[in-house]
C-alpha cells in the first residue's frame, strides 16, 4: 500500500511538472509572438514615418525648385529689363550718368542677390556636375566673403563615384546647413571637409574649430537645423557619428551608400 502511494505521488508530481512545463512553453511562445508582432509593428511604423518624411522633404524640394526658378526667371528678368530701360533713357539724354550709376549698381546687386538665393533654393550644378563640384563652388563663394576659411580634401576618384540625384541633393542640404551652423552659432574660423569614397559608400567628414556644445543638450532638445540634417540623412539611408563638447569644436562623419545603378552604368 505504501509503495502504491509513493508511485501515485511520483506520477502526480510528474503530471504537475508536465502541465506546468506545457503552460510555461505556451506562455513563452505567446510572449514571443507578441514580441514579434510588436517588433513588426514598430518596423512598419518607422517605415511609414520614413515614407512620410520622404514625401514632406521631396515636396519641400519641389517647392524650393519652383520658387528658385520663378525668382531667377521673373524677378531676375524684370531687374535686367529695368537696367536696359535705364540704359535707353541715358542714350536718349533723359537721364545723366551721375544719376544712373547708383541705380545701376543697386540693380546689379539685386540681380546678384536674386541669383544667389535662387541657386541656394535649387542648386543648378547638382544635376550637371554632381555633388563635389557643386559643393566646391559653394565653398568658393563662402571663402570669398572672408568670414571663414573652408578647406576641402578629396580622393582623386571622388567625382567618379556617382550618387543618385536625390541623395546628392540631401547631402548638399546637409553640408550647407552644417556650414551655416558653424557660421551662425559656433563662431568657427576654419572648417575642414573631406570626401573619401570606398567600394560601397561615400564618407564625408566635417570638422570646425568652433565653440562646440554639450551633446546631452542636443539629445534633449534638437534645433530645427539639426533635425533637418538628421532627417535628410535618414531619408537616404546614411549613417553618421557626431563628436563635440564645449570649447572643443564640432565633428561629424557621414557614411552614405553609393548608388548601385549608377555604379553599374559607369562600369558599362
Amino acid at each position: 500500500m505504501g509503495d502504491n502511494l509513493y508511485i501515485l505521488i511520483f506520477y502526480s508530481v510528474i503530471g504537475v511538472l508536465v502541465i506546468v512545463t506545457f503552460f510555461l512553453v505556451l506562455y513563452i511562445r505567446n510572449q514571443n509572438v507578441i514580441w514579434q508582432q510588436r517588433k513588426q509593428f514598430q518596423e512598419t511604423e518607422i517605415q511609414q514615418q520614413k515614407q512620410l518624411l520622404n514625401a514632406v522633404i521631396e515636396s519641400q524640394e519641389s517647392e524650393r525648385k519652383r520658387i528658385g526658378q520663378d525668382l531667377h526667371d521673373e524677378i531676375g528678368g524684370t531687374l535686367s529689363a529695368m537696367k536696359l530701360m535705364l540704359g535707353a533713357l541715358k542714350q536718349q539724354g533723359l537721364i545723366s550718368e551721375d544719376n544712373i550709376l547708383p541705380v545701376k549698381e543697386l540693380i546689379d546687386k539685386m540681380i546678384k542677390d536674386v541669383r544667389h538665393i535662387s541657386h541656394d533654393l535649387s542648386p543648378p550644378g547638382l544635376a550637371m556636375f554632381g555633388l563635389y563640384t557643386t559643393i566646391e563652388a559653394f565653398v568658393s563663394l563662402i571663402n570669398n566673403t572672408g568670414k571663414i576659411d573652408i578647406e576641402i580634401e578629396h580622393d582623386p576618384y571622388v567625382e567618379e563615384r556617382l550618387l543618385a540625384e536625390r541623395t546628392e541633393l540631401a547631402l548638399f542640404r546637409v553640408i550647407t546647413q552644417l556650414i551655416a551652423n558653424s557660421l551662425k552659432h559656433a563662431e568657427a574660423t576654419h572648417i575642414n571637409l573631406s570626401f573619401k569614397p570606398s567600394d560601397t559608400t561615400l564618407q564625408i567628414g566635417y570638422t570646425d574649430d568652433g565653440k562646440g556644445f554639450d551633446v546631452a543638450i542636443l539629445n534633449e532638445r534638437k534645433g530645427i537645423g539639426m533635425q533637418n540634417i538628421v532627417s535628410r540623412l535618414q531619408m537616404v539611408d546614411a549613417v553618421y557619428t557626431l563628436e563635440t563638447s564645449p570649447g572643443k569644436g564640432f565633428k561629424m562623419v557621414i557614411n552614405c551608400p553609393l548608388d548601385k545603378e549608377a555604379e553599374t552604368a559607369m562600369a558599362l
